[in-house]
């Protein structure tokens, strides 16, 4: 009962781990439901970082109606101290509680603790300060001696998604490691010895839906087809592989605990989303969900169309990327430029999945909207996505320009009404590119932006970056400030004053960096709004903004 706010945290994340470890629970019941573990978060330590927070409406805070508040919370930003992390066990019925002795570094991380299927092993997962290695420990949840049985290394990072395919069975578990150089399955044995790897091949084993113990066979999904594209998968005990999903596009599954059936949810460039009810073959057995209202509702109108492209850059890398053109389209007439991207280490937007957005809206308005996934984004392999590793922003921001370049040297663009937009690492990129020496770029939106590694939190930071003491060179070639002289064309800088995850701070200082340069910009200021941007009237706002701008500048 030691729990306090902004000092300690028992059984739940504190604010780092949440937003970047994704998971907001710490704590777990042994499978016999008799014992208690919990993940504990002393952020004594951990500097605060603090916003003002005005009376404002949607909602409206009368509090602070005359004399603003302000809300204080533990935020470390790279290279500062984290919540020291412990994992403690409760004995529900005599009440005791019982410190884990686990193996773990001054400064590591414990991002995941779950119970097998045996009440007497609890699992901690460890991760050391740089993130590139992976122990996991069994824990005796009474006598708390833990004992390794694995442990996975990187020469960069290993990516945060690994601790959810971890299965545990009664006598064996499952992993997912890049140790080869794409993301793949192994088997193990609850001793921690490697029975074998599963899948293996130039794609990705995107998740690990489960083992069925009647006949020894794995289920997973996988881009084998394409980066592009997702399917299900399965592989019997003598390893021959079936893919069991019939529909190209981006597939994904969810399957019974008997793993008999599954719910495989589907859609692709020209297809909403579909939901059915299939046997573990592959065989559909019933449409739940067809969305044909919806189809019914699109064909009323002119809706533009994605189609894919793929194009060579100047550094000799081949990028994927769709385009979508007005519905009025003419090869004979110049038309201007918008890309769109988020370009975030292991991200993709460029997927055969369906949306409609306000690129397509942007696209109805007479613009070519572009998106491509550069160096560092993911469905690749670890060297394509890892080599932007302790230099973020620098191949991204250059992969961008080629893509204006590329764009701009087509007949039917005018090369000199080029635009680029992004929110979060998309609204960093965005400057990064229009910074980047080469003015392609008119006009760009950077929303809630990243300006300097410097400001943002320890576990994403330094995951990709290490931290500022280490690779001060890194962080020096990273930051939008130092490039700043550099920038070129319209610039449009928004930000919510509440962003927790982005601090304002960003934006605040990189507008200063740019008023003493003396270069102009427009900015953009969203009173009590978070990370989102959104309440109220907010986001209509937002882009009722964003359009005004490119159609204004492009």
């Amino acid at each position: 009962e030691d729990g306090k706010r902004n000092a300690v945290l028992n059984g739940i994340p504190d604010w780092v781990y949440e937003e970047e470890f994704s998971f907001n629970r710490a704590l777990e019941f042994s499978a016999d439901s008799k014992m208690l573990a919990y993940i504990r978060f002393d952020e004594t330590a951990v500097p605060s970082y603090s916003f003002p927070v005005f009376a404002g409406s949607n909602p409206h805070i009368t509090a602070f109606e005359k004399y603003p508040g302000d809300y204080t919370y533990k935020y470390p930003k790279t290279g500062e101290a984290n919540s020291k992390v412990s994992v403690h066990t409760f004995d529900i019925k005599s009440k005791v509680t019982r410190k884990m002795q686990v193996p773990l570094d001054a400064d590591g991380y414990i991002p995941r603790i779950r119970f097998t299927q045996d009440p007497n092993k609890l699992a901690i997962i460890t991760l050391n300060r740089h993130q590139n290695r992976l122990d996991m420990y069994f824990g005796d949840p009474r006598s708390t001696v833990c004992k390794q049985v694995l442990r996975d290394e990187s020469d960069a990072y290993i990516k945060e998604g690994v601790f959810d395919n971890i299965i545990f069975y009664p006598e064996n578990f499952s992993f997912v490691s890049e140790k080869s150089g794409y993301n793949h399955l192994y088997w193990y044995s609850m001793g921690g010895n490697l029975i074998k790897q599963v899948t293996s091949g130039n794609y990705e084993v995107k998740e690990f839906l489960g083992w069925d113990a009647d006949d020894n066979s794995f289920y997973y999904i996988s881009n084998e087809e394409s980066p592009l594209r997702q399917a299900v998968y399965q592989i019997d005990r003598k390893g021959k592989k079936t893919k069991l999903s019939s529909q190209p596009g981006l597939n994904s599954a969810q399957f019974s605990t008997n793993m008999k059936y599954y719910m495989n949810r589907y859609s692709n460039l020209n297809t909403p989303t579909v939901i059915t009810l299939n046997d573990n073959t592959g065989k559909v057995l019933s449409t739940l969900v067809t969305n044909d209202n919806l189809k019914q509702t699109l064909s009323k109108y002119s809706v533009p169309q994605k189609e894919f492209f793929t194009f060579k850059t100047g550094d000799g890398v081949s990028l994927n990327g769709w385009m979508m053109k007005p519905v009025n389209f003419s090869a004979s007439k110049k038309y201007p430029v918008l890309l769109y991207q988020y370009s975030g280490p292991g991200s993709q937007q460029v997927l055969d999945t369906w949306s409609i957005s306000w690129e397509t809206y942007m696209a109805s308005r007479g613009f070519i909207v572009v998106c491509v996934d550069g160096r560092g984004t993911g469905g690749r392999g670890a060297d394509f996505e890892k080599c932007t590793y302790l230099n973020l922003g620098v191949k991204e921001a250059k992969d961008q320009v080629a893509t204006a370049q590329y764009m701009g040297s087509q007949p039917y663009v005018d090369k000199n009404r080029i635009g680029i937009w992004g929110w979060s690492y998309g609204g960093y990129m965005t400057i990064m590119s229009m910074s980047e020496g080469t003015p392609v770029f008119k006009a760009g939106v950077a929303v809630a932006a990243v300006t300097d590694w410097n400001y943002y939190d320890t576990i994403y930071g330094e995951r990709f970056m290490r931290t500022p003491k280490e690779n001060a060179e890194g962080y020096k070639g990273s930051s939008a400030f130092t490039r700043a002289d550099k920038l070129h064309g319209n610039l449009l800088l928004v930000h919510g004053m509440a962003d927790d995850n982005v601090h304002f701070q960003n934006c605040a200082e990189y507008a200063e960096h740019l008023v003493q340069l003396n270069k102009q910009f427009d900015m953009q200021l969203y009173t009590n709004r978070n990370h989102g941007i959104y309440g109220g009237n907010t986001r209509y706002h937002l882009y009722t903004k964003l359009t005004n701008f490119f159609e204004k500048n492009l």
